[in-house]
């Protein structure tokens, strides 16, 4: 698997680049063939995504995952490998559990169909993830779905769900030499943002809601009153919390400005006594490794599922540096999860 991640890592599959990303799916079509494995490379909400396996009306279980990248320089789509890490963009993120993926069906793809197990990439999980959300919409049958991230062997059952929130001061504009004929919006914003900074900083790991003031853009001139600030929140919230009840806590918080839910994304919640999640951790023993639970602090495409009531987990090979210029995975975690993933599904009926 060593060899295919490399050569996947080298494809320049940025989210925004569907012609690069559409090739790379060509690359693992074309890979699954040498096997006499079919696939189907279909456009799900303008995307391309690679699917094989159980029929869309028969799938009763989902392997997930990506191939899409966020942006880097030209030199970490170079693969290097130092010890016993591969670096490069995508290496944990998530291209080694695409070579796992393709591995996997190479050596089971008999059962799939047998046991109802799907497997699709997806090339936008880096901004959205809509074809997965359109892909899961359309499988009757889904019990459970499996997606395809670093996780340090560890299951993840719980993360945080997302929320985004703009938030607009409206003041009165006029001329820079007379400000008090007018009402500054960034000065209105400003003090409410201070006031709500000190009440919600967070400065260690937590899993209760965060709030991270990200983004703010006020005015249009150097020599004008400005009329109007804006500046947008990013909520991760707990699974414990209900988005509704923080959505109303914002509104009154920023009092005279116009309050704005963007954007809402479940959460990943579920029972660690799921007979496939105790599968799942069972194959981890069974391969001699820490069977361990994990809560995220981040998300994926499996809050689709959890959106609909569909079980889900995130599981995948020990990596770091997400996104980041020195990115890696742990080539021996590849071939673990491997394993564990083959024993899962040997314990499928």
């Amino acid at each position: 698997m060593e060899t295919l991640l490399k050569e996947l890592i080298e494809k320049q599959t940025v989210s925004s680049n569907v012609n690069a990303n559409r090739d790379a799916l060509l690359y693992c079509r074309k890979w699954l063939s040498r096997y006499k494995i079919s696939s189907r490379l279909i456009t799900l909400s303008g995307k391309p995504v690679l699917i094989w396996g159980a029929p869309i009306e028969d799938a009763e279980l989902l392997f997930n995952t990506h191939i899409d990248v966020v942006p880097g320089s030209p030199a970490v789509f170079k693969p290097m490998m130092i010890k016993s890490r591969l670096y490069g963009r995508g290496s944990a993120d998530t291209k080694s559990s695409v070579a796992i993926f393709l591995e996997l069906s190479r050596k089971a793809f008999d059962s799939f169909k047998k046991k109802k197990i799907m497997f699709s990439i997806v090339s936008d999980e880096e901004v959205g993830g809509e074809s997965t959300k359109q892909l899961i919409a359309s499988l009757p049958k889904l019990k459970f779905a499996v997606f395809g991230e670093p996780t340090n062997l560890m299951v993840v059952n719980e993360a945080k769900g997302i929320m985004q929130v703009r938030i607009v001061a409206d003041g009165v504009t006029a001329h820079g030499a007379q400000p008090w004929k007018g009402t500054n919006a960034i000065e209105i914003l400003s003090k409410q943002i201070a006031n709500f900074s000190m009440k919600h900083r967070q400065t260690k790991p937590t899993k209760d809601t965060t709030y991270n003031l990200s983004l703010i853009s006020g005015g249009s001139t150097i020599n004008q009153v400005p009329d109007r600030c804006e500046v947008w929140l990013d909520i991760r919230y707990s699974p414990s919390d209900n988005p509704s009840q923080i959505f109303k806590r914002i509104r009154q918080e920023f009092v005279g400005c116009t309050v704005e839910l963007v954007k809402s994304e479940s959460c990943i919640k579920t029972s660690k006594d799921n007979v496939f999640v105790n599968k799942l951790l069972h194959s981890l023993r069974q391969n001699k490794l820490p069977k361990k639970l994990k809560f995220d602090f981040g998300s994926s495409d499996a809050r689709h599922c959890t959106k609909l009531g569909i079980p889900t987990i995130v599981f995948g090979p020990i990596g770091n540096n997400l996104h980041q210029e020195d990115e890696w995975v742990d080539i021996a975690s590849i071939e673990n999860c491997k394993k564990v993933y083959e024993d899962f599904i040997a314990s499928l009926n």
